[in-house]
């Protein structure tokens, strides 16, 4: 099994895919960052401080938020007896969910099998954690 190649995969299936950046939920933070700034200005200063409340919030759920660039490229950066680990733990992950493991060892079919088990909220979550985890094993 070429874990390079599989370790490519994953990375791509990372970089390029809408729903793994949205299960990150950084734009979550953001908002709440923003809506509370707005609220304890507006308690403290009225509506002038809602606003700079708000605009405060939003700068730090800005500087705080969307961890998920990082942690790609962490994951990336993973040393080669990590970025095995994470391959398996992801390959674990997809044949828990279905997909045959024969399919994981070809060319291209991890990506495949993370393209289609990934439209699955629960799967997209435990892929997401185990790049998280391996990322953070890296620091």
């Amino acid at each position: 099994m070429n874990f390079n190649l599989q370790h490519s995969e994953l990375i791509q299936f990372l970089n390029n895919s809408p729903s793994m950046r949205k299960t990150a939920g950084g734009s979550i933070k953001a908002g709440l960052y923003a809506g509370s700034g707005a609220v304890g200005g507006g308690v403290i200063f009225g509506p002038v401080g809602a606003m700079f409340g708000g605009i405060i919030g939003s700068i730090v759920g800005y500087i705080r938020g969307d961890e998920y660039d990082g942690a790609v490229k962490a994951a990336q950066a993973l040393p080669p007896a990590q970025q095995e680990a994470l391959v398996k733990e992801v390959s674990e992950i997809l044949v828990s969910a279905g997909a045959a493991s024969q399919m994981l060892m070809a060319q291209g079919g991890l990506l495949t099998a993370l393209e289609e088990f990934a439209k699955q909220p629960a799967v997209r979550d435990q892929v997401w954690q185990a790049v998280v985890t391996g990322a953070t094993l890296n620091d």
